[in-house]
């Protein structure tokens, strides 16, 4: 068996501190698709509701002819 020297104990420590960063940018990069994702679903739903306060009044809408 060997006995770990002071330069393995050092890529050691060097390769877990860069797995906890990896991990923390990974945790923010999901943080904001998240975020992203809430705008787009938000955003949706106000054009669904200004297109459906417009429809309603009779003063708009979509005309689609095919």
């Amino acid at each position: 068996m060997q006995i770990p020297t002071a330069s393995d104990i050092s890529a050691f420590k060097a390769a877990e501190t860069q797995q906890k960063v990896g991990t923390a940018v990974l945790k923010k990069s999901l943080d904001v698709a998240k975020a992203q994702g809430q705008a787009a679903i938000s955003l949706l739903e106000s054009a669904a509701e200004t297109f459906e306060a417009q429809k309603s009044s009779g003063r708009g809408g979509f005309d689609i002819k095919i």
